[in-house]
C-alpha cells in the first residue's frame, strides 16, 4: 500500500474515516491525500469550474475550506503522516474516481452516514456510489477507530471462481494486521444449498487461491444474506467485514442491487469491499451480489 485517498466532508464521520487512514498511512509508509469536493451549483453548470472557483462564491468557499483543512491538520492522528490535501469541483464518485486514477491510489477510506428507506432507494449515500464505481479496495468507515486493528476478518463470498482474483488483496490486507480471516457463505431460504456444498466449494476455494494465513471455514443459516453477515459478525465480535461486489450499475443495479453496498450502508463495522473484474462476474449461484 504506497497511497491511500480520504475523501472529506469535514463531518465527524468523515473525520472518522482521515483517522483511519492516517493510521494506515503512518503503519505502512504510506501517502495520504485528503480529498474535499465542491459541488457545482446548478446555476453555473455551463461555467467551468476554473472560472466558478474565482466567483465571490468560488472564493469565498476556497476560503472555508482552507480554514478546515488547517484545524483538520492540527489532529494529533496526522502527526508524523505525509499528507496532502485536495480540492476539486465536480460530483465526489466522478472526483474520486479521477483522483484515484490520477494518483494511483491503492486504498480509498471513506466515511459513511449510511442512509434507509426512501432516501437509501432513490439517492444511496456517495460511500454506496464509489463502491460500485471504484476499481480499487473501498474501505467504508462509520465509527470512530483512535487504534485501528484488525484481529478478526470476515469474508463473505460466495466462493465461485470470480472471487479468486479479489482474494489476494483481502489476504494482504490481514497480514498487514495479523489477522484471522474467517471465510463466510451465507445459506438462505430462497437461496438453499447443503452444508456439505458450500463447505466444499469453500475448500477448493482455499486450495486455489493457495491461503496461508490463520483462517476458518463457515456456513452460516439465515433469512437473508446481509442479516446473515451481520448476524456472524456480532458472534464472533469481528472487527472488519470484506467482501467483492460486481459494481453493476443501470437496470442491472435496479433489479438485482448490491449486497456488498447493503452491508457497508448498514454494517457498523468497517467494510473491505473490492470489485470483482470485468469479464469474471458470475451472476448465478447463491450470492447474487
Amino acid at each position: 500500500m504506497g497511497v491511500i485517498l480520504v475523501p472529506t466532508d469535514f463531518s465527524a464521520c468523515a473525520n472518522y474515516a482521515t483517522e483511519v487512514g492516517a493510521s494506515l498511512a503512518r503503519d505502512s509508509g504510506s501517502k495520504l491525500y485528503i480529498m474535499h469536493i465542491i459541488n457545482l451549483p446548478t446555476y453555473e453548470s455551463s461555467t467551468s469550474s476554473e472560472k466558478w472557483h474565482n466567483t465571490a462564491e468560488g472564493l469565498f468557499l476556497g476560503k472555508l475550506v482552507q480554514k478546515k483543512f488547517a484545524a483538520l491538520r492540527e489532529q494529533p492522528y496526522l502527526q508524523d503522516v505525509e499528507i496532502e490535501e485536495v480540492v476539486k469541483y465536480n460530483s465526489v464518485y466522478e472526483s474520486v474516481s479521477e483522483m484515484a486514477k490520477e494518483k494511483n491510489v491503492d486504498m480509498i477510506v471513506m466515511g459513511s452516514h449510511g442512509v434507509s428507506g426512501a432516501e437509501e432507494y432513490f439517492i444511496g449515500s456517495n460511500a454506496e456510489r464509489v463502491i460500485r464505481t471504484s476499481e480499487i479496495p473501498v474501505l467504508t468507515i462509520k465509527n470512530r477507530y483512535p487504534d485501528f486493528k484488525v484481529k478478526d476478518l470476515v469474508f463473505a463470498s460466495n466462493f465461485f471462481e470470480e472471487s479468486y482474483a479479489v482474494f489476494s488483496s483481502i489476504v494482504e490486507f490481514a497480514k498487514a494486521f495479523n489477522a484471522r480471516i474467517h471465510l463466510l457463505k451465507v445459506v438462505t431460504p430462497n437461496y438453499f444449498e447443503t452444508t456439505r456444498y458450500s463447505i466444499k466449494l469453500i475448500e477448493d476455494f482455499i486450495t486455489a487461491t493457495k491461503l496461508d494465513v490463520d483462517h476458518t471455514i463457515n456456513v452460516f443459516n439465515d433469512d437473508k444474506i446481509e442479516n446473515g453477515i451481520h448476524h456472524f459478525a456480532e458472534e464472533i465480535d469481528a472487527d472488519l467485514i470484506a467482501m467483492e461486489t460486481h459494481g453493476r450499475s443501470g437496470i442491472k443495479h435496479m433489479l438485482w442491487g448490491s449486497i456488498t453496498e447493503g452491508v457497508a450502508n448498514h454494517a457498523k463495522l468497517p467494510v473491505l469491499s473490492i470489485r470483482i473484474p470485468k469479464g469474471a462476474e458470475n451472476t448465478s449461484g447463491i450470492f447474487p451480489d
